[in-house]
């Protein structure tokens, strides 16, 4: 059989049936297999690149690589679990080909050992087979014996790859066995050889452990100090906020009597100018006081002047009879003689 072609420039959708007015906007399995079908109709390699270009001509989308690769997968995984379990009309051999012949590779390509292997694995297969069947070979019982001989190759491939590891193992065992003896006698020698240092280091220890459990002690002291102290210290604190609230108040209070000594002092102030205004008005009115007193005087003196004058102007002459005045008193601007 010849070699199938993986590109192509058209492709035969007879019989398909395919939806051309949808729009497709991701790659599922049942894509795949449509492009599959298409594909083996047409003759044409089924690898992830002609996958890709088959949906491109049928659906529009190619998908990417990771994904059709996962699905050509799966596709080629049921289909040779399909042939495993017997769905298929046609004979055992002409399914496994048909399955198997993608046309990426030529029958001539096949390496001869590989063909003298499988046609020898094949006859052993059959023979055993026939041993257990009378007439023919059922298709499970087909897939039990592939499945063992499965097994059996795999061991068979195995076996040197264990057996190397397990002599491996072995002989890794025996060493570690033969070092950790070596190591234990060493041991024990040295440990005899050290048990002297050993009691010294331990005697040591204990010394360390006491002082220890007395610095713990002590510490346990402090603690117990540091927290009679910190009672203390919350006691302090509470009387120092009732004192900074008494403090507060005293503020509010002497600021209070601020206000009041300002008002005090301004109204002092106002008492010291009425007091000036009023020694102002004192003297004013001590002036005005001395100013009438010097008018009423002179006023006095200048009536005195004229009463004066006016009893010149109308004394008599002198009689030898009239007795002279002895006394004379004025009152109201008259003259009173005394007898």
């Amino acid at each position: 059989m010849g070699k199938l072609p993986t590109t192509f420039t058209t492709l035969d959708l007879a019989g398909f049936n395919i939806d051309q007015s949808r729009q497709y906007s991701s790659v599922d399995r049942e894509m795949v297999d449509v492009a599959c079908s298409v594909l083996q109709k047409n003759r044409v390699g089924i690898v992830t690149r002609s996958v890709q270009s088959a949906l491109k001509h049928i659906y529009g989308i190619g998908g990417s690589a990771d994904t059709i690769c996962n699905l050509l997968k799966e596709w080629r995984s049921e289909n040779l679990s399909n042939l495993k379990q017997g769905k298929n009309d046609k004979d055992l051999v002409s399914a496994i080909l048909e399955v198997s012949d993608d046309g990426l590779l030529e029958e001539t390509e096949i390496p001869e050992e590989y063909l003298a292997v499988t046609k020898q694995m094949a006859i052993a297969t059959y023979r055993l087979a026939y041993q257990k069947a009378d007439t023919s070979v059922a298709g499970a019982r087909m897939k039990l014996l592939t499945d063992e001989n499965d097994l059996m190759k795999q061991q068979l491939k195995d076996f040197p790859q264990l057996q190397l590891e397990l002599d491996f193992y072995k002989n890794e065992y025996e060493r570690q066995k033969v070092e950790l003896r070596e190591a234990y006698m060493n041991l024990n020698k040295q440990q005899l050889a050290d048990s002297e240092q050993f009691k010294q280091r331990l005697d040591a220890l204990h010394q360390e452990r006491n002082e220890l459990e007395s610095q713990l002690l002590q510490a346990n002291n402090k603690l117990q100090g540091f927290a009679e102290l910190e009672s203390k210290e919350s006691e302090r604190t509470g009387e120092i906020s009732r004192l900074n609230g008494q403090l507060e108040a005293r503020e509010r209070e002497i600021s209070g009597l601020h206000s009041q000594v300002q008002s005090l002092q301004t109204a002092v102030g106002e008492k010291q100018v009425l007091e000036h205004q009023l020694e102002q008005l004192k003297t004013q009115l001590k002036e005005a006081n001395q100013t009438i007193t010097n008018l009423q005087a002179k006023q006095k003196s200048t009536f005195m002047l004229e009463v004066d004058r006016f009893d010149d102007e109308t004394k008599p002459e002198a009689k030898p009879e009239t007795k002279p005045e002895t006394k004379s008193a004025r009152k109201n601007g008259k003259v009173t003689v005394a007898k």
